[in-house]
């Protein structure tokens, strides 16, 4: 079944995530191993992250879901990355002002002929209880950060694998595609990509 094979992943994930080493602080782990820069984290790939033990707040959303796609993708796994932009965030930095756009990425796996979407970042399989459209409001329940996240972007992981800078992701926030920084992502337009375009059936 669908659900067992995602969390027979997500506890590698976990496990993998539990033998970090270092600082757990992104800035103090930065200063320790000697480099500067905002894309350093993004420019990670899972098997990076994986060699070098690095940990959970350190890789971010970002890295977590990476390491969700190279785990999933060995174990035969059909699944999507999903972008979400922090709402405020995303009309702030759309009208105008110089602001850094905050975000999440998850995951998202056709059950029963419907995208379903959970956060890799927990290590139980729960599935968010929204439409997988881009334009869609999601509330992830963060208490640090209240507030709602625009959905940006339904990727294939070969593609969400290419985003390793911070302005390719702040792409895909403002228009869905990681080379176009225009904002043309309408919030509520809740944009529907077929299946077989995600998963590649004819």
């Amino acid at each position: 079944m669908i659900t067992e094979q995602i969390q027979k992943v997500l506890d590698e994930l976990h496990k993998i995530l539990s033998s970090a080493v270092g600082p757990h602080d992104r800035r103090e782990y930065m200063r320790e191993i000697g480099t500067i820069g905002r894309d350093w984290h993004f420019s990670l790939t899972a098997d990076e992250i994986i060699k070098n033990k690095i940990p959970a707040n350190v890789m971010g959303c970002t890295g977590r879901a990476k390491v969700f796609c190279k785990l999933a993708t060995d174990a035969g796994l059909k699944y999507v990355a999903v972008c979400t932009a922090y709402e405020p965030d995303w009309k702030d930095a759309r009208d105008g002002k110089e602001h850094t756009i905050s975000g999440h990425q998850v995951i998202a796996v056709e059950v029963d002929g419907k995208l379903r979407m959970f956060d890799p970042g927990k290590p139980k399989l729960e599935f968010i209880n929204t439409d997988v459209v881009v334009g869609n409001l999601v509330d992830f329940g963060f208490r640090d950060v209240p507030g709602r996240y625009l959905i940006t972007a339904i990727m294939r992981p070969d593609e969400y694998n290419k985003i390793n800078t911070y302005q390719k992701l702040r792409n895909v926030y403002a228009s869905g595609d990681m080379n176009n920084p225009k904002f043309t992502i309408v919030p509520r337009s809740k944009i529907t990509v077929p299946l077989q375009n995600l998963f590649g059936r004819q």
